[in-house]
């Protein structure tokens, strides 16, 4: 019988899968397998102007979103081949976020190319407006738990981001950072790397 419950539980993933990518065709530009957790949310800005563009996302095959992401905005969000998102991400996507092949996102992720302006006193912060930047994100990364990407961000390929860290500068190939806001604090490649040059 464990066997049973097995392809049951595959049977009911499809399902959820299939209705949620028939859901949110409108977003989707797919080639290739995808399979959408339970719960996962796509959709453009709320209360955005008539004329704004509309949000798609771009996938490029083997790609899983985990249950109870949520995909916003109205840019272009791109994953390469074999990425996949786990349970309860985030990404806000109003200018453009392009994710390589074969990186792993971790649960809790939030991954941002929009900053609120809040420069102005006499008014409301949410009445100011935005300021995107793109972000890139190369192949093979690793990105950890509860991790936070900003605005204007490039990662390099091959590197780490650890758990609970704010990425709000680039990050080299092969680096790995780590801490709030993200320093380098290793590399996967063996090369050493100044610390002081990172205070």
């Amino acid at each position: 019988m464990p066997q049973l419950d097995l392809v049951l539980e595959r049977i009911m993933r499809e399902i959820v899968s299939r209705a949620s990518r028939f859901r949110y065709r409108r977003y989707l530009d797919t080639h290739g397998a995808l399979i959408l957790g339970p719960g996962v949310v796509i959709r453009g800005i709320l209360h955005a102007p008539k004329n704004a563009p509309t949000l798609k996302v771009k996938f490029h095959g083997l790609n899983r979103i985990g249950g109870g992401s949520v995909i916003q905005g109205r840019g272009t969000l791109t994953l390469g081949e074999r990425t996949y998102l786990a349970e309860h991400c985030f990404i806000g996507c109003n200018s453009s976020i392009a994710i390589g092949r074969d990186v792993m996102i971790a649960g809790s992720v939030s991954i941002r190319d929009t900053d609120h302006n809040f420069a102005r006193l006499d008014i409301p912060m949410n009445r100011q407006g935005i300021t995107t930047e793109p972000v890139k994100i190369g192949n093979d990364v690793w990105i950890g738990h509860g991790a936070c990407v900003l605005k204007g961000v490039t990662i390099g390929d091959g590197a780490i981001i650890a758990a609970g860290a704010v990425v709000i500068r680039d990050v080299a190939s092969m680096e790995i950072v780590g801490g709030v806001p993200a320093r380098v604090i290793g590399r996967r490649d063996g090369k050493s790397f100044e610390s002081e040059s990172n205070l």
